[in-house]
């Protein structure tokens, strides 16, 4: 009885697994028709989104005219037109803006060098450089045996004298001057009109007066005019020694130049 069962109980449990499979097939079949229509779908999203007329082009040269797109887009198309519009846009004015920048560099750099120029004639700085000029020559002059008939007060007023003929040196010239070269001219080329201003004073001034009106007036306390006579006995000695001095400057900066040209 019971192996007659048997058969019945395998045959039904073959059927339920064919049955299975085959619900399991279908299944199967079903999800992956729709799995390939998702995808679709999805593709022509990607189209929507993109476009049709879309070239990378555009963004490697934003002034390229940007594709077209029929009023009857779809709300996500027109978001992407409107996008790629503004892309174009920033890209342009990121253009100009770089432009502009550069162009501002340029007026910085010019604005620096005006600046720098401006600041090495300030009063303050060309009277330190003044005075520097100053202690320099009154040094060389008090070491020196050719200046030992000149008074202490004398060499003061040679000094002085030889400050205010730099000051008139660069700013005529328009120079930057360095240290060194302060040097040079303390040591070469001032202590001659130094000795010419020290010689002129002493023929000018006729008296302890006039030489105190002419002191005040190289060191720069004394700001009123001097009477004419006594002007006009300065000039007559002074002139003289600053075109000396002037014309040996104007030779020095000419051959400095022309050293310049032939080392380039």
């Amino acid at each position: 009885m019971s192996n007659k069962k048997k058969p019945i109980v395998i045959a039904s449990a073959a059927l339920t697994v064919i049955l299975l499979a085959g619900g399991g097939y279908f299944a199967y079949t079903k999800l992956q028709q729709q799995t390939d229509k998702n995808t679709q779908n999805l593709a022509s999203a990607g189209d929507v989104l993109v476009g049709d007329a879309y070239s990378t082009d555009s963004e490697a040269n934003p002034d390229l005219e940007q594709p077209t797109f029929s009023k009857n887009l779809p709300p996500s198309r027109k978001v992407v037109s409107a996008l790629q519009k503004d892309n174009t846009k920033l890209n342009i004015e990121i253009i100009r803006l770089k432009e502009t920048i550069a162009n501002l560099n340029e007026e910085i750099n010019v604005l620096e060098e005006y600046k720098e120029m401006n600041e090495r004639f300030a009063p303050k700085k060309l009277k330190d450089e003044m005075v520097d000029i100053e202690n320099q020559v009154k040094a060389f002059l008090l070491d020196s045996e050719d200046a030992e008939r000149f008074s202490v007060v004398q060499i003061e007023i040679m000094a002085a004298a030889s400050a205010l003929e730099y000051k008139e040196y660069v700013t005529r010239n328009r120079l930057m001057v360095t240290k060194a070269q302060r040097a040079k001219l303390a040591a070469e080329f001032l202590p001659g009109y130094s000795f010419c201003i020290g010689d002129g004073i002493a023929l000018a001034a006729n008296n302890s007066v006039e030489f105190n009106l002419v002191a005040a007036k190289f060191r720069g306390t004394h700001t009123l005019p001097l009477p004419k006579n006594l002007k006009a006995d300065l000039d007559s000695v002074v002139t003289p020694c600053q075109n000396t001095l002037r014309m040996q400057l104007d030779n020095d900066i000419e051959q400095s130049k022309e050293k310049s040209l032939v080392r380039q």
